[in-house]
Formats: C-alpha cells, structure tokens, sequence
C-alpha cells in the first residue's frame, strides 16, 4: 500500500488513512515521511480500541481516555535542517522499519491538541502537509 499526497486539516482535526491490513508476518515494514511549514504529530495506532479512544476526541466528544499511539513509529514533527519545513518520519529520514505489532493500522497527521504534545489554537492556520506513506507485506532478500 502506498499513499503520497498532498493533505489539507483544519485545526483540531486529522487526516486518517484506516483500515490498513496487518502486515506483521516476517518481512512486514512501515515507511513514511510527512513533511509541512508548521508543527504538527504522526500518530500510528495498532490497537483498536486507542484509536477509537482518539477518534472520539477528534470528533468532539469526550474520550474515556487519551490513549497514546504506538510510540516505535508515532513521532513529533521537528524542524528539518534549520529550515522553514517540519518533518516526521520513520528512523533515518524515512527508511523502512519492520512492523511487528499485529494490524489493523491507522495512520494519523494530526492537528489537534490530542495529548497536547503539539499546541494548535482553534482558530489558527489550517495544516498543509505531503504525506508519502508506504505499507510493505515483504521484502524480497538480497
């Protein structure tokens, strides 16, 4: 599964992509790279029942909890080389990290005040991002 796009969020909200298989059997990786001028979190759920916790909070309502995503490839946006860009990505600037948790995934840009580890004001700019994505089921050996 591959996704590179362009992708507009308004304050307080998210761009998902859901529903991603498991690829967690040997050879299963992750790679991305998300990029934009403003700070901004990646989340990467693999637990079900976090990333409704953090559905509801995006949707408005009040979740039980505030769960934290995956933390071995969820990430913070940080400023890209003394640049104007912000980036996220998967170690060393977006090379393929094996996914071992089991799936579904739900991959998230967000920007909103979810954990507050980013501070969004909700009636600042909308986040622009490009988003490259890719979900690997295996990799060929060399």
């Amino acid at each position: 599964m591959s996704v590179q796009q362009d992708v507009h969020v308004d304050p307080g909200r998210a761009w998902m992509e859901t529903g991603i298989p498991d690829v967690s059997d040997p050879g299963g990786a992750l790679r991305y790279i998300v990029r934009a001028q403003q700070p901004f979190d990646v989340y990467f759920f693999t637990d079900e029942a976090a990333f409704e916790q953090y559905k509801a909070y995006i949707q408005g309502r009040e979740p039980t909890e505030t769960p934290p995503a995956n933390p071995e490839y969820s990430q913070t946006a940080l400023p890209k080389d003394g640049g104007d860009l912000y980036e996220a990505s998967t170690d060393d600037g977006g090379a393929r990290e094996p996914l071992e948790a089991t799936g579904p995934y739900y991959f998230v840009v967000d920007h909103s005040n979810y954990r507050m580890e980013t501070r969004v004001d909700e009636f600042g700019e909308a986040l622009t991002a490009f988003v490259d994505l890719t979900i690997i089921r295996d990799r060929l050996p060399f």
